[in-house]
């Protein structure tokens, strides 16, 4: 971005820029002067306009002549400075109907405070003072609007205080500069550190990457932008990038100040080592991703989300254990959400552990836990070094394959109630021990399927955790639906509310702006969100269509991506900066078309998940679902329940079925009692499994009961009669 926009050629029209002077001293200095960049035959009268612009205020022309040429005589000095004043009025007088803001009182030169002047430190310095008032990090929406000022203020901003602009012969001038340096450095050192670290907080990696980039190109010696930088990297799953700024870092303090990194970058090194080979992942295996068409989708729409996780994770950091579960449908995101911030976690340091419920008919107790716990204590070299044989005995309840690799350990106790609370003791010991060396973060997906021994178990962890101030995290995903559903889960979360803070966040879909957002990303065609506007008007066709369709529901949308993929009308394409992006290669048209024909826009695997959600549902809440699909919700829910056949006890609790798995939902804004599909997408494929005869069939049962009841053929519902 240019310091200052284009300025249209200039005419005899007075425009409104006449008269306004434009200066930037961040970086090479530039003087505008209404829309015209102006050149000085005299670089001390250059000078001269940029200590006043900078200073303000009025100074005696005795200072300025021995600020400017201390070297000479009083008098020729005092010459000097009249001849830089007069170049000065020649290049700022820019027409009969404007004045220069030079200003004299007596003997004392200053700007006129009332002329029209922007000055690129004026925006830094109001932004400096905002943020250095700040202590935490602010709450959305405040976060966002600051993020964007700072940005802007660090956009004005091209390299040091007057690059390059010195006067020479040990003018008292150099020695200003030298002092203005070093005062702006430190202060765009707090803009860089606080906006770098507001957009990694809110999971903005990318843009906290650039910010970091550009950190550094003010100051190159800046270790915590070299370490800050580093963890990006590495939360972003490139290992080798991390290591090369290592290098980078290393080799910039040898040459310029001969010295070693310090001791925390030294670690972070080795911490980045140490998690590549645990977890490799990087830029060579987005790459082949691409290449081969897979569909790599940023987070979008989940800063606020992601920032509430940081809060979380440093308040646990300090001693303060905390629980914090993402809530909402299924594929709305949350295990997405996590996995992602888990990164950002293990890129500061933060243990993590692992373990993932499922839905089965009969509910493995402790899996989750046991999946967490085995995973760690394989990579554990001595597993003893955290606990006694004593306590490690009692985890062979859990993991048997402890007693090959330690056959000495004694047999844990027989009995059943004692046993259960010694395997809960050395369960809780364990993490605990793991707290110590490193924050640690304990992952619970799909939380409302744990079975009652584990929910027994998180909620004996919470009061432990509590009692010794352990540094714990423990983050889960809930489905919203089956929460609902899960009694035990319910009161165990109350009891454990009792314990430990608990967060809770139910996730909703993005918004139209981040549907459109995301496919700007997508496609490469967004700019750190500037919008590219020869392409804008397509992808705004196309995200309009996507968010109509899907709602913003994150799985809908994403699959339906995969299925545009997967049809080739987005097809990968190696780029001249030998990047590979997804490319459109279809009009926009052609794909809103298929609106008319819109079940062939259906995803597969949307489909699938929708018939499942079905099929778990007993047989009158399956046909009290088909039969909506097919009638729609304009006809009351008692003759529904006719129409299939249901006694109005049996129907209510078929409907309260339907609810809580999260295929219906209840109108109770607008009409209390109403129904409808919780999306447009689940009606159409339930619709759509239907014969067509199960359709005429429901219909023609339908008109004759409503004809029973006396119901004009003009008020049934059009939904019906076009069926």
């Amino acid at each position: 971005m240019k310091l200052l926009e284009p300025f249209p050629a200039k005419t005899n029209i007075l425009r409104p820029e006449q008269g306004r002077l434009r200066v930037a001293v961040l970086g090479p200095p530039e003087v505008i002067r209404d829309g015209i960049r102006l050149t000085f035959s005299l670089r001390k009268a250059q000078a001269l306009l940029l200590y006043l612009t900078v200073e303000g205020g009025m100074h005696s022309r005795s200072k300025l002549a021995a600020f400017l040429w201390p070297d000479s005589e009083a008098y020729t000095a005092r010459t000097a400075l009249r001849n830089a004043l007069t170049l000065l009025r020649s290049l700022l007088e820019a027409s009969p109907v404007t004045h220069s803001p030079l200003i004299t009182q007596q003997d004392a030169i200053g700007l006129n405070p009332q002329a029209p002047l922007e000055l690129d430190l004026a925006v830094v310095q109001q932004t400096w003072k905002e943020v250095q008032q700040l202590s935490t990090m602010p709450a959305e929406p405040q976060r966002t609007a600051l993020v964007a000022r700072v940005q802007h203020a660090l956009s004005l901003v091209h390299g040091l205080f007057l690059d390059d602009f010195w006067l020479g012969e040990e003018a008292p001038f150099d020695e200003w500069v030298l002092q203005q340096q070093q005062k702006w450095q430190i202060r765009l050192h707090l803009l860089c550190d606080r906006l770098s670290f507001w957009q990694e907080a809110g999971g903005e990696l990318e843009l906290a990457q650039a910010t970091l980039v550009r950190w550094l190109a003010l100051n190159p010696l800046s270790e915590e932008a070299y370490r800050r930088l580093m963890r990006v990297h590495l939360a972003r799953g490139d290992a080798s990038a991390a290591l090369q700024v290592y290098t980078t870092c290393r080799a910039r303090l040898a040459q310029e100040l001969q010295v070693e990194p310090s001791v925390e970058t030294i670690n972070l090194e080795a911490h980045i080592r140490a998690t590549a080979t645990r977890f490799p992942r990087g830029r060579a295996s987005i790459a082949k991703c691409q290449q081969s068409g897979d569909l790599i989708t940023p987070l979008v729409g989940r800063t606020s989300t992601f920032t509430r996780l940081v809060s979380c994770y440093q308040q646990a950091q300090q001693g303060q254990p905390q629980t914090m579960l993402l809530v909402g449908e299924a594929g709305i995101g949350k295990t997405r959400l996590a996995s992602e911030w888990i990164r950002w976690a293990q890129a500061q340091g933060a243990e993590v552990l692992s373990g993932h419920a499922f839905e089965l008919e009969a509910r493995l107790p402790y899996q989750p836990l046991v999946e967490a716990l085995r995973l760690r204590l394989e990579e554990e070299n001595v597993p003893e070094d955290l606990q006694d044989n004593l306590w490690l005995a009692e985890l062979t309840l859990l993991l048997p394959e402890l007693h090959v690799r330690y056959p000495d350990l004694p047999v844990p106790i027989p009995d059943e109630q004692m046993g259960k609370l010694r395997l809960f003791e050395a369960v809780a010991q364990l993490l605990d021990a793991l707290a110590r060396r490193a924050p640690l973060v304990l992952f619970l997906d799909d939380l409302h399927w744990l079975d009652g021994a584990s929910l027994d178990l998180v909620h004996y962890l919470g009061r432990y955790w509590k009692e010794h101030s352990s540094r714990v995290l423990l983050l889960g995903t809930v489905r919203l639906d089956q929460l609902k559903l899960n009694l035990p889960l319910l009161a165990q979360l109350v009891d454990l509310r009792r314990d430990l803070p608990i967060s809770e966040v139910t996730l909703q879909p993005l918004s139209q702006e981040e549907t459109l957002k995301l496919l700007e990303v997508i496609m490469e065609k967004g700019n750190h969100g500037m919008r590219n506007e020869r392409v804008a008007p397509e992808l705004v066709t196309l995200s309009n269509w996507l968010f109509a369709y899907t709602r913003g529901q994150p799985l809908y949308l994403l699959e339906t991506l995969k299925l545009f993929r997967d049809r080739e009308w987005l097809v990968p394409r190696l780029g001249a900066d030998n990047i590979w992006r997804l490319e459109l290669v279809v009009n926009v048209d052609t794909i809103v078309a298929q609106k008319r024909t819109g079940y062939e826009l259906l995803p597969p695997s949307v489909r699938a998940m929708i018939l499942a959600r079905l099929s778990r549902l007993t047989y009158p809440a399956q046909q009290l679902v088909m039969a909506s699909a097919v009638l729609g919700s304009e006809i009351s829910m008692q003759l529904l329940w006719q129409v299939i056949g249901l006694e109005v006890q049996d129907g209510i609790e078929a409907l309260e079925e339907a609810i809580k798995s999260g295929i219906l939902y209840e109108e109770t804004a607008s009409e209390p009692g109403g129904y409808g599909f919780s999306h447009k997408l689940i009606r159409k494929v339930i619709y759509t499994e239907l014969s067509r005869v199960q359709r005429q069939t429901l219909c023609q049962q339908a008109q004759a009961l409503l004809s029973r009841e006396g119901v004009k053929a003009s008020e049934q519902t059009p939904q019906m009669i076009s069926t």
